[in-house]
């Protein structure tokens, strides 16, 4: 605004002597740098020292796993779960929405529906040559329907980290809190669940990484072991704008499915 302001005046003062086509305050005459974006600082030759434009990314991702045992009803079946994931990046923001269907194949029925949806947002709240430290929140919604009309909106904090070791090893972990709404039943309590998670990580090249991690999550059920799970996973950017990644999980403790395997594919825009 005020270099608006300060280039309409200069104008006024000087008429046709004076021109400033990209209206940074610099005259065209003595301009180094033409067409410099309205929200830029610029120095004494019309180029710019510093932006204050922000701008929006997002990816879409697509995703398909198998696993031995439905975690939403914690039974042992064949779950087949494909999921599409966005998120969108402005600044120190991210806004990232999951939704995912499922179907589960036991020996005596089969049962398929989506799965409940997750909406989380993060904010950068630190980030160095060697760590990043981003806090959030999040809500899922109760898309998946139990059979007993309990489901009830849920609410979530998250804290996640990564930091590099030198140039091609970083660590990294997260930890989530999960309030649990759904109304007890006879044969079913509920209770809040805690996440967490950690791990190492290798950059093989600057387009891969791959990284070994272990994770613990509560169940949503009173009198369920924690889930304990060992894992493995491989990323490739294939281009700048489409990657893939493929994971596999190992069940350490017997709330958890004894194997685990998950693929994605998505693209950056």
């Amino acid at each position: 605004m005020r270099r608006a302001l300060f280039a309409l005046y200069m104008t006024t003062a000087f008429a046709v002597a004076y021109t400033d086509s990209d209206m940074d305050g610099v005259e065209d005459y003595y301009d180094k740098c033409s067409q410099t974006p309205l929200s830029d600082l610029v120095d004494y030759d019309g180029c710019s020292i510093k932006s204050d434009k922000k701008e929006i990314f997002y990816d879409i991702v697509f995703g398909s796993g198998y696993s031995q045992i439905n975690y939403s009803s914690q039974q042992s079946a064949d779950t087949m779960n494909s999921y599409i994931q966005s998120d969108i990046y402005f600044d120190k923001w991210c806004f990232q929405g999951i939704a995912s269907y499922y179907r589960s194949d036991t020996q005596t029925d089969t049962k398929k529906g989506w799965d409940d949806t997750v909406l989380n947002l993060f904010y950068k709240l630190l980030s160095t040559e060697y760590l990043s430290l981003n806090l959030g929140v999040g809500i899922i919604l109760p898309t998946y329907e139990s059979g007993y009309n309990n489901e009830a909106l849920d609410y979530r904090g998250l804290v996640n980290f990564e930091y590099s070791i030198g140039e091609r090893n970083y660590l990294f972990g997260g930890y989530s809190y999960t309030w649990i709404n759904d109304k007890d039943r006879p044969i079913l309590t509920y209770q809040n669940t805690k996440y967490f998670n950690v791990g190492v990580g290798y950059i093989p090249n600057s387009n891969a990484t791959c990284n070994i991690s272990y994770s613990s999550s509560d169940s949503i059920y009173k009198n369920i072991k924690t889930i304990q799970t060992l894992g493995i996973g491989y990323s490739l950017d294939i281009d700048p704008n489409w990657f893939i990644g493929a994971y596999y999980d190992y069940g350490l403790s017997s709330s958890a499915s004894d194997h685990s395997i998950s693929a994605h594919v998505g693209y950056y825009f």
